[in-house]
C-alpha cells in the first residue's frame, strides 16, 4: 500500500495546496472523487446565475483506505455520477453558472470537469508509472458489452 502514497519525486512543485498536500495516486484519486461528486451533485439544485462553491474537506473519505476499498468508493461514485448526469435536462445543461469568477454553462463546466479529471488521470498514471506499478490502458473499460455515451 505505500505506492498509493508514495512521492516519487519531492520538489515544492509536487505541492497543491489545502486540498492536496502532496501528490500521489490515494490524494489524487480521493481529489477527483470528492470534487467530481460534489459539483455534479450540485450543479442541478443551482438557480441560474448562481456560483458554484469551491469543494470543502472531503472529511467523509478520511476513513476510507487506500487501495481496493478506495478504488470501490470511487467507482461507486463514478457510476452515481453518470446517473445523475444522464438526468440531466437541455435547460440544465444551457443554464449560467458562474465557478472562479468565470462564467460557464452548465454543459460547458461538465467539459471543465472532464478536462480536470482527464489531467489528474494523466498524473495517475504517470506516478503509477514511476512507481513501478503497471497503469490500465487508456479506454479498455470493464464493460466490453456495453455501448458508452
Amino acid at each position: 500500500m505505500a505506492q498509493w502514497t508514495a512521492i516519487p519525486v519531492d520538489s515544492d512543485a509536487l505541492y497543491l495546496g489545502t486540498r492536496i498536500q502532496k501528490i500521489t495516486i490515494s490524494a489524487l484519486v480521493r481529489h477527483m472523487l470528492h470534487t467530481e461528486r460534489f459539483w455534479i451533485g450540485a450543479i442541478d439544485a443551482l438557480p441560474p446565475g448562481a456560483t458554484l462553491p469551491l469543494p470543502g474537506r472531503a472529511s467523509d473519505l478520511e476513513n476510507v483506505s487506500d487501495g481496493k476499498t478506495l478504488v470501490l468508493s470511487y467507482r461507486k461514485s463514478f457510476s452515481e455520477n453518470l446517473q445523475r448526469l444522464q438526468n440531466l435536462s437541455s435547460e440544465t445543461l444551457g443554464k449560467e453558472i458562474v465557478f472562479v469568477d468565470r462564467k460557464y454553462t452548465v454543459m460547458g463546466f461538465l467539459w471543465s470537469i472532464l478536462g480536470h479529471h482527464a489531467y489528474h488521470l494523466g498524473q495517475i498514471d504517470l506516478v503509477m508509472r514511476q512507481q513501478g506499478m503497471q497503469a490500465p490502458e487508456y479506454m479498455e473499460w470493464p464493460e466490453k458489452g456495453k455501448v458508452l455515451g
